[in-house]
């Protein structure tokens, strides 16, 4: 095996979630997901918008069925022995659907373009300068530089666990921590799109040495919505939770930092620090956040980048043609069912306003 694929580091230094701009030291990872994360909407929708269900096993917009998730298959078709049925949206069978459903959490929920993918570069074939270039995000296409000889569990329990083909830790820059809560079914999904990448040759780095492990981030830790099962929205509001507790970073932006994981309050934002004035505000429903914000506010800040009187967002926040653009209209409105039914959590030095105008 390549050993320069080994240290999987996926995913943003950024993340973001609905206001403004995040505070990571590595915006240039954004910008390289510019180009990939705003085809989302083509490349990655491909009949999942409804398909929040399928986070869950559920089968709005496609079904996946799958038969426990130990499949070594190279192949993106019915992904770890299971089996699918093809849903809405002229996907012709499963497989066409698991791929489509990994296409949108790829490029427009995780956003491992951001990391993965170097500023001009091959879609998701790595990037040598991630994190000022002392740790390189590998090549995730199905190349013998890549993943090729990995099987589809290792691949898995690298993003979700953490460890490596070899049974190295990873570093956390690499969120396992959070997709460790990610479902099966998405799991296999996003297995099943990075089988579908063009192979492309390409060496990003020297593996980097055995991590200390983190603990997973504890879904219930997280704030509950408000809303009850009797509400109409009450679905929306679990996947909306489900979304930023497995798969989306917002979490790992909005919440202040402890030992560079995030920690509680959270989504209560994180002040200014050296003189920056980009960073990530308060998304909570307080007056010192996105009080008076709606579901479609949010939704309109995530897909179009701009704010509810219309300014846009500026800073590494993924928004728009950065990545969220390509979220599904129901992942989108989970997300912001979610957020804007949470507990107001007040963080004056957080607050939204606080930020100027974009440059």
């Amino acid at each position: 095996m390549n050993r320069h694929v080994t240290n999987w580091i996926a995913l943003l230094a950024l993340g973001g979630a609905v206001s403004f701009g995040c505070s990571s030291g590595d915006d240039s990872s954004g910008q390289s997901n510019g180009g990939s994360g705003g085809a989302a909407g083509a490349a990655g929708h491909g009949g999942t918008a409804g398909s929040a269900g399928l986070a869950n096993g559920g089968s709005s917009g496609a079904s996946v069925s799958t038969g426990g998730g130990g499949g070594t298959k190279a192949s993106a078709g019915s992904a770890n022995g299971g089996s699918e049925s093809g849903g809405e949206g002229g996907a012709s069978d499963g497989s066409d659907a698991l791929r489509a459903r990994g296409a949108l959490l790829v490029r427009s929920v995780a956003l491992c373009g951001g990391c993965h993918t170097a500023t001009g570069g091959t879609e998701l074939a790595g990037n040598p300068q991630f994190k000022a270039g002392a740790l390189p995000a590998p090549n995730l296409t199905p190349d013998k530089t890549g993943l090729g000889d990995w099987t589809d569990q290792q691949i898995m329990n690298a993003f979700r666990n953490g460890i490596d083909d070899q049974g190295r830790h990873l570093d956390p820059a690499m969120p396992y921590w959070l997709f460790h809560n990610m479902s099966d079914a998405d799991a296999q999904a996003i297995v099943a799109f990075l089988r579908s990448l063009p192979p492309t040759s390409a060496v990003v780095g020297e593996a980097n040495p055995d991590a200390t492990p983190v603990t997973p981030l504890a879904p219930a830790a997280l704030p509950a919505s408000s809303l009850q099962p009797k509400d109409a929205d009450y679905a929306a509001a679990v996947q909306g939770k489900y979304l930023l507790s497995g798969i989306a970073q917002c979490v790992r932006c909005h919440s202040p930092s402890n030992a560079g994981l995030p920690a509680p309050s959270f989504f209560s934002g994180v002040a200014p620090t050296s003189g920056t004035q980009i960073f990530s505000p308060n998304i909570t429903p307080d007056a010192t956040g996105i009080s008076g914000w709606s579901a479609a506010d949010v939704v309109t800040a995530l897909k179009a980048g701009t704010n509810k009187a219309g300014v846009t967002l500026c800073g590494s926040m993924p928004s728009g043609s950065k990545g969220y653009g390509g979220l599904s209209d129901a992942d989108a409105h989970a997300i912001g069912v979610y957020l804007t039914t949470i507990p107001a959590v007040k963080n004056a030095s957080a607050a939204p306003s606080l930020e100027p105008a974009c440059p």
